[in-house]
């Protein structure tokens, strides 16, 4: 039996239904695991017709029963029928009440489906907040989706870009939200659960977790704000007296280009803009977002929902593919801690 991969569509009105049948196409001849795609099919076939692509799909399961079935008949590309949108009122580019709940289900089926024993790696792709708002959703987010299926608050989310691994302090707020929580409480947390997940073997043990500092220094080697006198210095000194094997802190320049060489086991960026900046820099579409914490493999395809780019033909499938043979290489014991 194939050990398969299972991919949520995330919004359907942007560009993941391209990028997901793109990329199954890109995997089919040569890749040795199973893909399940959980999503609407209308959208898919019309996607599909739209942009001429084959679906590349040999069987398309209604429920779990029938997944089950498929899977046990050696079926390597199987669509998980997980909704049933009115595609009267579909739109490429246009996130709505059912694009949000299209994205909510697929995500939710997906999970069901690897909490089950019939998936072994989840990829997830990007959401729109907007949709999921408009569907009534409280929560706005695939990492907040994540906490509410998987029932599981302590989630940490953690940046793969060649070889670094960036953690950030906060995640996706706005920057005078995420200045707020720069405490010297939230540092020695955040450096205590990132050298707790160093037991796993994607670390390397003996390299120390790098921490980037806020301010850039000026050219008497001082800090050019308080921040890091004040908060992130102590931080770091305490987080060391407890045993933690950490540096900084260092500015963000020198830090990535030691960084990006395997030099750190881990970085821990102050705000997230940092840290997706400094992945798309050194890994363009190659890097991903891997989620600690849920009791199976989660990664993430990094960016928006591309509801501009939608229906165009012109998405891009590295991310997807990178994404999707990561989950096929990763074992239990490589993300299990």
């Amino acid at each position: 039996m194939y050990r398969y991969i299972v991919i949520s569509m995330g919004e359907a009105a942007g560009t993941s239904p391209e990028m997901i049948l793109k990329a199954v196409n890109a995997l089919s001849a040569t890749f040795s695991g199973g893909v399940i795609v959980t999503g609407d099919e209308g959208v898919f076939s019309h996607t599909a017709s739209d942009l001429s692509i084959d679906p590349c799909f040999a069987y398309i399961a209604e429920n779990e029963e029938d997944l089950r079935a498929a899977e046990e008949n050696g079926v390597q590309f199987i669509f998980y029928r997980s909704s049933d949108m009115d595609m009267s009122k579909f739109s490429y580019g246009k996130a709505t009440a059912d694009t949000g709940r299209a994205a909510y289900e697929a995500l939710q089926a997906a999970v069901s489906i690897i909490q089950n024993g019939l998936g072994s790696c989840l990829v997830t792709t990007p959401v729109s907040s907007k949709a999921l708002e408009k569907a009534g959703y409280e929560e706005r987010s695939v990492f907040s989706l994540l906490s509410r299926f998987a029932s599981s608050s302590r989630l940490i989310n953690m940046i793969v870009a060649g070889k670094m691994n960036i953690f950030g302090l906060t995640h996706r707020r706005a920057l005078s939200d995420a200045l707020s929580s720069l405490t010297r409480e939230n540092i020695i947390e955040a450096l205590v659960s990132i050298d707790a997940l160093k037991v796993s073997r994607f670390f390397d043990k003996e390299k120390p977790i790098a921490v980037c500092s806020l301010n850039p220094g000026d050219r008497d080697g001082e800090w050019t704000g308080p921040e890091e006198s004040g908060i992130i210095i102590p931080a770091i000194e305490i987080a060391k007296r407890i045993g933690i094997n950490v540096v900084g802190p260092i500015s963000p320049e020198s830090l990535f280009r030691h960084a990006a060489k395997g030099e750190y086991s881990a970085v821990l960026v102050m705000t997230a803009s940092v840290g997706y900046a400094a992945s798309a820099a050194a890994a363009p579409d190659e890097s991903y977002m891997l989620t600690w914490g849920l009791p199976f493999l989660r990664l993430g395809i990094i960016g928006e929902a591309g509801l501009d780019d939608a229906g165009k033909g012109i998405a891009s499938i590295k991310p997807m593919v990178t994404a999707v043979l990561e989950g096929l290489r990763l074992s239990e014991k490589d993300y299990m801690v």
